[in-house]
C-alpha cells in the first residue's frame, strides 16, 4: 500500500532483469499502475496501451464485441488484452503470441496474465505461429517490437500474405508501427503502396507522437 501511495509522487522500480531477446526489462509502479518498459519504449501499459486502445476505437468496440477469435502477435505483458476484456467487453477467444519467455514470465508475475480466462498464451515466433495455426481470426493485432525496433520480416510481403490466409472474410488487422526517421516513414509508405490492392488500409499517423497505426481490412 505504501509503495502504491508513493508511486503518485515518484516512480518505483519493482523489478529489473535482462532478456537476450528484449534487452533490459523494468517493471515500474507509477501513479498506482504497473508498467513494463525497455530502455527506449513502453512494452506494456502506459502509452502503448493508449496507442492500441486508439486503434481498437477506430475499428469500433461494438464490432469487436461481436467477434469470436482475436490473435495478438507481440503479447508482452498483455495491456491490449486488458483493454479487450475490461473496456471492449470482448468475450471470445484471445490467442497471445510472444517469443520472449522472460516477458511472459513478467506478465504472469506482475500483470496477472494467467487470470484472464479467455486468453491462451503461445510462446513461439510470430512467423511460425501464423504458418501452423488452423484457427481463422476476426481480428489480428500486430505489435511486434524488439525494444523500439521493428523486425524487418513484418514488412515483407510473405508475412502479411500469410496473415491474410488466417483472417476471416470480414476480418481486420491492427498494425502498430513506429516512425521516428525518414527511412521508417518511407518503409511504411512502401508497405501501404504494396498492399493497397490486397487490403483497404486506413492510416493514423503520429499517435502518441511517433507511432503510426495501420488498420487493414
Amino acid at each position: 500500500m505504501l509503495k502504491r501511495i508513493l508511486s503518485y509522487i515518484f516512480p518505483i522500480t519493482l523489478s529489473r532483469q535482462s532478456s537476450p531477446i528484449s534487452g533490459q526489462l523494468t517493471v515500474t509502479l507509477l501513479s498506482g499502475k504497473r508498467l513494463l518498459n525497455t530502455p527506449n519504449t513502453d512494452y506494456s501499459f502506459g502509452s502503448l496501451q493508449r496507442i492500441l486502445r486508439f486503434g481498437l476505437q477506430k475499428i469500433g468496440f461494438e464490432r469487436i464485441q461481436k467477434q469470436k477469435n482475436v490473435l495478438v502477435l507481440g503479447l508482452a505483458a498483455g495491456s491490449v488484452v486488458e483493454t479487450l476484456v475490461e473496456e471492449v467487453q470482448f468475450r471470445g477467444q484471445i490467442h497471445g503470441v510472444d517469443i520472449d519467455p522472460e516477458v511472459i514470465a513478467i506478465g504472469r508475475q506482475y500483470f496477472h496474465l494467467d487470470s484472464i480466462k479467455n486468453l491462451q498464451i503461445f510462446l513461439c515466433d510470430a512467423q511460425d505461429y501464423i504458418k501452423t495455426t488452423r484457427v481463422k481470426y476476426d481480428l489480428v493485432i500486430v505489435d511486434v517490437f524488439q525494444d523500439d525496433q521493428m523486425p524487418a520480416f513484418l514488412f515483407a510481403p510473405a508475412f502479411f500474405s500469410q496473415l491474410k490466409k488466417i483472417l476471416n472474410k470480414k476480418g481486420v488487422i491492427l498494425f502498430n508501427t513506429i516512425v521516428k526517421t525518414k527511412a521508417e516513414a518511407q518503409r511504411n509508405k512502401n508497405f501501404i503502396e504494396f498492399f493497397s490492392d490486397q487490403f483497404h488500409i486506413d492510416r493514423y499517423p503520429k499517435v502518441e507522437g511517433e507511432n503510426e497505426i495501420l488498420v487493414l481490412s
